[in-house]
């Protein structure tokens, strides 16, 4: 019984291919002999831990560059959420995202980076809010509302001006007439 179950063992480890069975004559009798064979595979435990170690101390690839639509988007949340991003986007973009009310921002930020890009850029234009200005358009506001300030603070020095020659006047008045206290 012992011998059968040697043998079934022996078998076994034959079939799992981790030892081979070698026939040996041996004093004129043949007899099986177990040899661990050099062509059976190493652990395979071994093996998936050397290739993730292997795998790990491999660098990161490097990340794919964003398209326009997916910068613009990302610096446009970023800035409507009071963060610091990188200058993508120009002064007639953050002018639009200034002016939007909080619902129209809330409704901005529900879509993907790439829609935000899209629709600060004017290709594909979201339903619910405001077009945003194109950059010659922005120029041409910003030239209209310079202009204005100009104007303003143009008047205002004139009033400055009539301000400053009549006060100028009565105080050559008050040196030109005869001292009254002598």
């Amino acid at each position: 019984m012992l011998k059968a179950l040697a043998a079934i063992v022996a078998r076994a480890l034959a079939a799992a291919g981790r030892v081979t069975l070698v026939p040996v004559i041996e004093a004129g009798r043949l007899v099986w002999r177990t040899v661990r064979s050099a062509l059976t595979p190493a652990d395979p435990i071994g093996e998936a831990e050397a290739a993730f170690e292997a795998e790990a101390a491999e660098p990161a690839p490097a990340p794919a560059p964003l398209s326009a639509e997916e910068a613009w988007g990302r610096a446009a949340l970023a800035h409507l959420m009071g963060e610091e991003y990188e200058a993508v986007l120009d002064e007639a973009a953050t002018a639009y995202l200034d002016g939007l009310s909080v619902d129209q921002q809330v409704a901005l930020s529900r879509h993907d980076n790439a829609a935000v890009g899209r629709h600060l850029l004017g290709e594909r234009l979201l339903p619910s809010l405001p077009r945003p200005p194109t950059p010659a358009e922005f120029r041409a506001i910003e030239a209209a509302r310079t202009a204005a300030a100009a104007a303003e603070a143009q008047e205002a020095l004139r009033g400055d001006d009539a301000m400053h020659k009549y006060i100028m006047a009565v105080l050559d008045d008050l040196i030109a007439e005869p001292s009254r206290a002598a």
